[in-house]
């Protein structure tokens, strides 16, 4: 299943629905789809979204650190290609960043 994002600050963006889950998680909010943030939110919910990516990245990082630490050879996943929540979450964020700033709501679905 998907979740699509919308606002009229921006485009449209369409995210697999475990993805979804844990970003409106990190934004505050319930895995209720659908659903909608009121523009008077959108700021506080970018700032809740900033802070857990942050945190998972610092954790990422941590983790990245003892692999290749315990292989030796920076080879850790070679072979697989692994995309962060931070990358994923990139559009996300430019999305509620718009928003806030022309005052507009969010919704997805």
């Amino acid at each position: 299943m998907i979740v699509t994002f919308k606002s009229k600050a921006s485009g449209d963006l369409i995210y697999f629905k475990d993805v979804a889950l844990k970003l409106l998680t990190l934004m505050g909010r319930d895995e209720k789809v659908p659903s909608a943030l009121f523009a008077e939110d959108v700021a506080t919910a970018l700032t809740q979204l900033q802070q857990g990516l942050a945190a998972i990245a610092d954790t990422e990082r941590e983790k990245a650190a003892q692999a290749e630490e315990a292989t030796g050879n920076g080879q850790s996943g070679a072979g697989k290609a692994y995309v962060s929540l931070n990358i994923r979450a990139m559009p996300l964020v430019e999305m509620l960043q718009k928003a806030t700033k022309k005052q507009c709501p969010v919704q997805w679905e």
